[in-house]
């Protein structure tokens, strides 16, 4: 090989070496599809690459088929009522950098007038420290009717309306989101949640799954220096002495190019 086509063939093998490095602080996208069983450490002790517990480990936490089936128990129920270990699910460790993330939930026709905390979405606001020190925890979760407190986790009344909720961390309280679509909302269906950080607040979207039809809320950061990131999210199922099954799919979160797994 002649040196010059020898330094064009080099030239050319170092241009498409670096097509492969992403550049510095390009958003990105990664997540899981629940195509395969979930790595489930049943221990509150932090794990990487697992699902470890939150509170209190559900009866059940199986992925297969695209799906993730959370389910409650009254084997698992705590007493005495209200119980801060009637908040029962799984969290997992995202990439640092993460700012944004999503899942799709199943909302049955039965929630509609279920007097219950149904299905939250819970996140961790972390700051450049990578560590939660301000005790932000953006929140979506679904909501039936609740007007009266029945023995479980903590209550919330709603005045009877049934729908998407977020939390809102300056007020300790839920805040009414809606319901995709209005009036044309329908049950027995998925619906997609997002919890994103943007300019020291925190921004609630339900949408369909095609992010159509959405509805928003902008709520505050109790400390709008303090939230970067979203260091992990956590599937949180509500135990009222009952049995309870949640789905969700297509879990998905952006960060930037840079991210790296922090590990407390």
């Amino acid at each position: 090989m002649s040196l010059k086509l020898k330094d064009l063939y080099v030239g050319c093998l170092l241009v498409s070496l670096l097509a492969l490095i992403p550049a510095a602080a390009t958003a990105q996208t990664l997540g899981f599809d629940f195509s395969v069983p979930a790595v489930v450490s049943n221990s509150q002790t932090e794990v990487p690459l697992a699902w470890y517990t939150d509170r209190y480990a559900p009866t059940d936490f199986t992925a297969a088929g695209g799906v993730l089936s959370e389910t409650v128990t009254p084997a698992g129920f705590q007493t005495p009522t209200p119980s801060f270990y009637n908040t029962q699910g799984n969290k997992f460790d995202l990439l640092a950098g993460t700012t944004s993330v999503s899942i799709q939930l199943y909302v049955p026709k039965a929630w509609e007038t279920s007097n219950e905390r149904l299905a939250g979405f819970w996140t961790t606001g972390f700051d450049s420290t990578y560590t939660s020190t301000n005790g932000d925890y953006p929140i979506i979760e679904f909501q039936g009717p609740i007007t009266s407190c029945i023995p479980g986790p903590s209550c919330y009344l709603n005045g009877g309306v049934a729908g998407f909720y977020g939390w809102n961390n300056m007020t300790n309280s839920f805040t009414y989101l809606g319901l995709p679509g209005g009036s044309g909302f329908k049950y027995n269906a998925y619906y997609k949640l997002t919890v994103a950080l943007t300019g020291g607040q925190i921004v609630y979207t339900v949408s369909d799954t095609n992010g159509n039809n959405p509805v928003s809320q902008t709520s505050p950061e109790s400390d709008p220096l303090g939230d970067l990131f979203l260091g992990n999210v956590i599937l949180e199922g509500y135990n009222y002495d009952n049995t309870s099954t949640i789905q969700w799919r297509k879990l998905t979160y952006t960060f930037d190019s840079n991210g790296q797994i922090v590990w407390n």
